[in-house]
């Protein structure tokens, strides 16, 4: 059995790094290959996707070969503590105590690493019993910045604690961040100057700094081409008090012209032309919608 593969979907906050991790699991079912996707969120947008209204703190099945959690860091922490120290009443005293708590929260790279942990139990389960769930795990992660702290977490742990059970978790994520076969990062952006600025320089720290496989870029919501050459021309000569008909459609050609220059800065930057999904223009995804965008980053993807 092939060995199970992580994604990690990254961007600016609200680009639709959601929609797309849904979709990957969608197209990863439709497959045949079994998903889990992993909310790092509170705002419970991923469970609302799939019709439902809150994800546990375990793997909770969403639709056929898909399953999704959400990770909290108050649960990895007690976790982790009571696989670790294996006495109750030696966990119950540890987590009541109020400098444990503070010392967990205040340090760096501590609920990253535990998150981390957690995922890499999905990914690669250990020891001789040790079966293997899923065929695709799917993060979706945090905002960029704290995406990219996430990420450079086992490099520092490994540095800073060589030996224990810290250190070996964080070389077997260093060995897995590294097997371009297994883990891959998937920037999503949006036609606008800031999140496209952030993207470049996520790009850049994932290769450069992480040494990370980074897929296509994903540009969302892109405005469809609407109109042709002559019907823009003779848009913007039109005369007198623009209508709302008429200023719909100048926003119209404005939003796909800025998409364009996007795209074509996107390409020239990363060497590779990105994945666009149109702009949906419902309030909401339908799940037709989301089928399609499973298909269009799946072709990509996981072909």
């Amino acid at each position: 059995m092939p060995a199970s593969q992580l994604f990690f979907v990254i961007g600016k906050g609200g680009v639709g790094k959601t929609t797309v991790a849904a979709a990957i699991a969608r197209g990863a079912a439709e497959r045949g290959r079994r998903a889990l996707l992993v909310e790092t969120a509170a705002d419970g947008r991923l469970a609302q996707l799939f019709g439902t209204r809150d994800l546990g703190v375990e793997p909770r099945r969403l639709a056929a070969r898909i399953a999704a959690v959400r990770v909290e860091p108050r649960q990895l922490v007690e976790a982790y503590f009571t696989r670790l120290l294996r006495v109750p009443m030696l966990v119950r005293r540890l987590l009541a105590s109020t400098s444990f708590n503070a010392l967990t929260t205040a340090a760096p790279g501590v609920t990253e690493f535990l998150l981390l942990e957690r995922v890499l139990d999905w990914v690669a389960p250990a020891g001789l019993l040790a079966r293997q769930t899923y065929d695709l795990v799917i993060v979706d992660g945090p905002a960029t910045g704290h995406a990219l702290t996430l990420l450079r977490t086992p490099r520092n742990l490994a540095s800073m604690v060589p030996g224990g059970p810290i250190g070996s978790t964080a070389r077997r994520l260093l060995a897995l961040f590294g097997d371009a076969t297994r883990t891959r990062a998937v920037l999503v952006t949006i036609p606008e100057d800031l999140a496209v600025n952030e993207t470049l320089e996520a790009h850049a720290a994932l290769v450069d700094d992480l040494a990370m496989r980074v897929e296509r870029t994903i540009l969302n919501r892109v405005f469809p081409r609407r109109f042709s050459r002559i019907d823009i021309a003779a848009l913007a000569g039109a005369d007198g008090e623009p209508g709302p008909l008429l200023a719909a459609a100048q926003f119209q050609i404005a939003a796909r012209r800025g998409a364009e220059r996007h795209l074509g800065r996107l390409r020239r930057s990363l060497g590779t032309t990105p994945l666009v999904l149109p702009n949906i223009f419902t309030e909401g995804l339908t799940t037709t919608q989301l089928d399609s965008a499973a298909r269009r980053v799946c072709t990509a993807l996981l072909a």
